[in-house]
């Protein structure tokens, strides 16, 4: 018999948690705190009809690539169980951040809830989204200790649970797709696992054909901190911490440094020479666009993009990916992030919103969100592995090892103000990537507008 949140429980969390200013919100609607328990029963299925409710609750959900379909799903299948009434309600997932923030305020905000780490820890300072550490320990998530712990601890701030993980990414650039027809027309080798920036550098370089056209490599992001940082991650020695672009407590910008000049030299070097795009030669805005129609050899992404080119490229060439490359001290630079399910700390309906909530983080909800919704594995290892998640795309599979050692985590201000300062960094760092400016002249500025940010006290 699967056990259920009472809301006995959720009210017992009401005298442990603290959070400030944001707790007499938080308080106000019956947020929970306390620690994990144990594994629980699968949350598939039921055992007799349900009973009729007049309870409705309403899940925000993003509509572009897929996003919404596992929540629609999943939403039915609840509705069909419990009897409880599931409304999906689509927000173009640009103004998430935006309408989250002013729906809370006007008290219109759905009662489940989509974010990016890009806004979730700032959402729950400001009393946004319900702790659930008290129900997860009174009726924990399914199957608890298949999640990968480094995704959970990632998704929590200051030791609170407040989010399951949906959309997971070990890195922004961790899947390096390759052009295999392009290569052996070329007579150049194919990358292989554990291979190093210094061979994909020296294969990018022999692909690249400027006259025609021919790029040798591109990414999907080098500007902002967690794109830039799966890439810094990956130079200097195992241990060190030199090439993060913000140091551990989030609370200094380390750019202007000479690691990050080291990187900037390598980067600058390939973008002159027109072995790397730079915008004015992007195919609909992008350096991706240019790869899935031939003009690149290799191009780095998210591992779930690989799935993506594989259809669209169709038979118009070969493909195939590896492993982001380690640095010459065999470093492999990881960064998570991804989306979450959170609720809403003003909902009507905990403990409906709860037991929602744990069809959503379920692995099974991980494997729906690649062979229906196109996308990729939530945090779960059995979903990552699953021999179906792994046929539409190898690389799955591959990762998995990544995110069972442990990624590293999300490059987050201590003060979580993440949005200001990436919109100043992503600005200023562009500027060196078009060659506007010379890194030397421009890192300094870059290195204290981005400080000031970070040096600013946590929104209450």
């Amino acid at each position: 018999m699967r056990k259920t949140t009472t809301r006995r429980n959720f009210m017992k969390g009401l005298a442990v948690v603290g959070l400030g200013a944001a707790s007499a919100q938080l308080m106000a609607a019956c947020a929970p705190a306390a620690a994990p328990g144990a594994q629980a029963p699968s949350t598939t299925g039921s055992t007799s009809a349900p009973a009729a409710t007049d309870v409705t609750l309403r899940v925000q959900a993003a509509p572009e690539g897929g996003q919404s379909v596992m929540p629609t799903q999943m939403g039915e299948r609840y509705t069909t169980d419990s009897g409880v009434n599931v409304v999906i309600e689509e927000t173009i997932y640009g103004e998430i951040e935006t309408k989250t923030q002013t729906g809370f305020i006007s008290g219109t905000l759905q009662d489940l809830l989509y974010g990016h780490h890009r806004w979730l820890f700032i959402n729950f300072l400001k009393g946004i989204y319900m702790p659930i550490d008290d129900a997860m320990a009174a009726d924990p998530l399914p199957e608890y200790d298949d999640m990968y712990s480094s995704v959970m601890a990632g998704n929590s701030l200051d030791g609170v649970n407040f989010s399951v993980p949906g959309v997971v990414h070990p890195g922004g650039n961790i899947a390096v797709m390759f052009n295999r027809t392009l290569l052996a027309e070329k007579g150049l080798p194919e990358p292989q696992m554990g291979w190093t920036f210094s061979d994909w550098t020296e294969l990018a370089k022999a692909a690249a054909d400027p006259g025609a056209g021919i790029f040798g490599l591109g990414f999907d992001g080098m500007n902002s901190f967690h794109y830039y940082s799966n890439v810094s991650r990956s130079f200097g020695s195992p241990d060190s911490t030199d090439t993060w672009v913000m140091n551990e407590d989030g609370t200094q910008l380390q750019y202007a440094t000479p690691p990050h000049e080291e990187i900037a030299a390598w980067y600058l070097d390939l973008l002159d020479s027109k072995v790397a795009p730079r915008k004015p030669d992007y195919i609909d805005n992008s350096a991706y666009g240019l790869f899935i129609n031939g003009f690149s050899a290799t191009h780095a992404s998210i591992v779930g993009n690989v799935t993506n080119a594989l259809n669209v490229v169709g038979d118009k060439f070969e493909l195939d990916a590896v492993l982001l490359p380690v640095g010459s001290e065999g470093r492999q630079g990881t960064c998570y992030s991804g989306n979450m399910h959170m609720i809403n700390s003003n909902t009507a309906h905990p403990e409906e919103a709860y037991e929602l909530l744990k069809l959503y983080s379920s692995a099974e909800a991980g494997v729906m969100m690649v062979l229906d919704g196109k996308l990729q594995p939530n945090g779960h290892r059995g979903a990552w592995t699953h021999p179906d998640v792994v046929a539409v795309n190898r690389m799955f599979g591959v990762t998995d090892d990544l995110l069972t050692a442990g990624i590293e985590k999300f490059p987050m201000p201590r003060n979580t103000r993440f949005t200001e300062a990436n919109n100043i960094f992503l600005n200023e760092i562009d500027r060196i990537w078009e060659g506007e400016v010379a890194w030397a002249a421009h890192a300094p500025e870059l290195q204290a507008k981005v400080q000031e940010v970070l040096d600013l006290d946590r929104p209450e």
